[in-house]
Formats: structure tokens, sequence, C-alpha cells
């Protein structure tokens, strides 16, 4: 009985699928869907129109590479890129038939599901996959114009991995799938900004970025930290041996800051003093990472109410302005992320001395304007998406997503048990020296 199910099921199935392909043979593939939507916009020249050179399929797209007539520019094609997804989202059916569904249906009547009221509908749902079809384009020109059609985009979600660290070296990091591949790029030589809104990825991405340093960087990275959030994103990483500070107070990150610059001016001194321009041509191969969330806690102009702490904040504002401005030669790299992406948050000095941008979800095309100098960035459609400036090279990226599970795995082995308070002012006590509260501890680096 359930051979002869299983076997009229199979050869109707696969008749069905030989029958539904002879009926979709007449349909226009994708490479003649391309051409038909570039003559219908008009991108040809004296009748002719563009020109198939090359087709190859890779795992996750298909590109196809075409001849253009002389004459016309590549913006031309740009411009009509709405046009060619939705020339190629053009269905040819609504189900697609899946060979894998006669796995399934031999499980199916082995572990006793069969339902005879049901089994058709459990049939179809088994050798048929509805055609949820959502292809994106990418577009480039070399000479030729190159066409990548992905079947499947940028996944919404996407759970961080070990693999995602192979091959990194000299201070390349994993960043994020951009629907070709998981996108890596290099950190530590330029200033970074990471803005976006409320729970869209910020936070997320910057615990990713500390914590690949520490998994591939170990000995030569060292962080400074301004949480000024409360101090809850970044505890985690307070008592790594690789933190030379942290704070969560505006005072504090004053004298952090102030800290940094003092150390930067004797290292400028240094390089004088030999000749050379930068830390690298010293020899010097750690780099330290000023990270900063919130940085709009810092503005003198947002935080104008509190008028008690508007010279602190003017001050620290001074010295972020120097360090985006002197310290990616001396090794000293800012992280500024912020939700609030205005010209209040991130003066002139700032942005234009940061080159690397990170940019999730925000509310207003005004504040992608103001990170990315152009709308998008409101439009993104999920959290952990992110565009991405590197220079003059833009991507789109989902951020992975990396668990505090995996996180305390790899910071754990460089934690240190720092002295209690109590301990602290007892030793000093016993030595004399002043009482006070001690927020900064500054130790004796390479860079220092």
């Amino acid at each position: 009985m359930i051979f002869e199910v299983v076997s009229s099921s199979v050869v109707g199935g696969v008749y069905l699928a030989a029958k539904m392909k002879q009926k979709g043979s007449s349909k226009m593939q994708d490479h003649e869907k391309i051409i038909s939507v570039a003559d219908a916009c008009n991108l040809k020249r004296g009748g002719n129109s563009i020109r198939l050179h090359r087709k190859t399929k890779e795992e996750r797209f298909t590109e196809y590479v075409y001849q253009i007539p002389h004459g016309l520019s590549f913006k031309k094609f740009e411009e009509h890129i709405h046009e060619f997804e939705d020339g190629l989202n053009i269905k040819k059916c609504d189900y697609i038939f899946n060979l894998k569904g006669i796995k399934m249906l031999w499980s199916y009547l082995k572990n006793g599901d069969y339902n005879q009221q049901t089994f058709r509908s459990d049939l179809h749902h088994m050798f048929f996959d509805k055609n949820d079809m959502a292809k994106k384009i990418k577009m480039s020109f070399d000479g030729m114009l190159h066409f990548k059609v992905f079947d499947k985009w940028i996944p919404s979600n996407i759970e961080f991995e070990e693999p995602f660290l192979e091959g990194c070296e000299s201070w390349v990091i994993p960043l994020g799938d951009n629907g070709e591949t998981m996108l890596k790029w290099k950190i530590g030589r330029e200033h970074m900004t990471i803005a976006g809104g409320t729970r869209q990825g910020k936070t997320q991405f910057l615990k990713m970025v500390i914590t690949s340093l520490l998994r591939l960087y170990p000995d030569d990275v060292k962080f400074s930290f301004i949480d000024l959030k409360g101090g809850v994103s970044m505890n985690r990483f307070k008592d790594l041996k690789q933190t030379h500070a942290f704070a969560d107070e505006v005072t504090d990150a004053m004298n952090v800051l102030d800290s940094i610059y003092a150390e930067m001016k004797e290292l400028e001194a240094r390089c004088r003093e030999n000749g050379v321009e930068t830390a690298a041509e010293l020899g010097l191969t750690q780099k330290h990472f000023i990270v900063i969330d919130e940085a709009a806690e810092l503005s003198p102009i947002i935080k104008k109410n509190r008028s008690d702490e508007i010279k602190i904040r003017q001050q620290c504002e001074m010295r972020l302005s120097e360090i985006a401005r002197l310290g990616a030669g001396f090794n000293y790299i800012l992280l500024f992320a912020t939700q609030y992406p205005t010209a209040d948050v991130m003066n002139k000095d700032i942005k234009s001395n940061i080159n690397q941008v990170v940019c999730f979800k925000l509310r207003s095309g005004r504040q992608s304007q103001t990170v990315l100098d152009k709308w998008g960035a409101e439009k993104l459609e999920n959290s952990g998406r992110a565009l991405v400036i590197d220079g003059v090279t833009n991507h789109k990226v989902q951020v992975p997503l990396m668990d505090n599970k995996y996180i305390d795995s790899v910071i754990t082995p460089h934690i240190v048990i720092k002295p209690r308070k109590d301990d602290e002012n007892e030793s000093i006590s016993e030595e004399g020296a002043a009482s006070g509260k001690h927020t900064l501890v500054i130790e004796e680096t390479e860079l220092s």
C-alpha cells in the first residue's frame, strides 16, 4: 500500500514538474529579461542593444556580463536599477517543484503521519515550494557591464560563528554579510563612526568589534572605554588587562581624554626626535582604541541644560577633535558611537577626520545625510542592517549577532582581578598617600 502511494506520488510529481518546465520553456531567461528591460528604458544606441558576453554561476548569485553600445554611460544603467529588479521578479509560476519531497514523503509515511483527508495537501507542501521570488541585483562597470543577480538577498538575521574569523590578520576583522560573502575589512588605520537608532545594532556591533580584536590581536590591542549609558553596555570589558581606562561619568571621561591627549603628544614628540612621522615608523604595533558610547552625552550643546558641566563637555569635545585630527597616525583610534548623529554631536573637526562609517537605521533622512552625506539609512529594512563606508567604497551588510556567551568565552582569559576600593584606599593610607577617589589608572605601555 505504502509503496503504491509513494510510487504514484513520485511519478505524478516528476510528471508535473516536467510539464511546468515545458510550459515555462518559452519564458525569458534572466539574461534576456535584462536585455528587454534595457531596451524598454531606451538603453541602446543606433538600434543596438546590450549584448551578453559571459554568464557565471556562483554559490549565491549568477553574474551576467554585457557589452554596451558605444556612447552609453554606466550611470544611465544605475538610474534604472529598480526597473531591472522589477523585471527580474516577474514570476514564471507560483510554485517550484522540490525533489527533496521524495525524502520528506518517505519519512512522512514511515513515521505513520499519513492522513487520508489531508494527504493531497500534505503532498503539495512536500513537493512544491512557494515561489516567493525577490531577486536583487548589484551592478558594476569595468569596461563591461556586470549584473550580479541574487535569488536570495542579504539574510535578515545572522548568528556570529567562529569561522567568520578565519583568514583575518593584519588588523582585519569580520564586518557583515553583503549578500555575496562575509565582508571583512581593515580596522585601526582610521577612526570610525557607528551611528544608529535605539536597538538597531549599534552597541552589538561595538561588542563584536571589541571581541574580535581581543580574539585576533590580544597582545597588540588596548582600550579606553567612555560608556555614558550608565556603564552597562561596556561593563563586561572593564576588567580586561587590555583596558587602560573606563569612564561612566562625564568628569571621568574628561580625565580619560586629557590623559590620552597627553600620551599622544608625548608620542608625537618622540616621532619628531627620531625624524619619523608615525608610530608605525617607530616600530610600535600596539593600537589604542577609544570606545565612546554614547557620544551625544559629551556634547556641550545637546547637554546645555547641565550648566555646571558645560566647561567639562567643552573640554571633552576639544580633546575628541584633537584626537580625531592627529590620533590615527600615532595608533590612537576613535570608535565614535551615537544614536543622535547631528552636527551638535559630530562637529566638523570630528566628521572630517573619520573615514570609516557604519550606519544602522536612523529616524530621518537628515540624520542619514549628517553621517553618510546622503539619504538611505532611514530606509534600512531591519535591525542589524547597516550601510558602510570605507573611504570611497560603499557596502550594505547584515552585521552578525554575537551572543554574550561567546563574548565571555573570549574575554574571560584576559580578565584580571582588580582590588576593591576599600583595599586600594587602605593601601594608599598605609603608604601615607593623599586620600581621594581615583577613577583613572595610567598604565605603562609602548604608546605611553
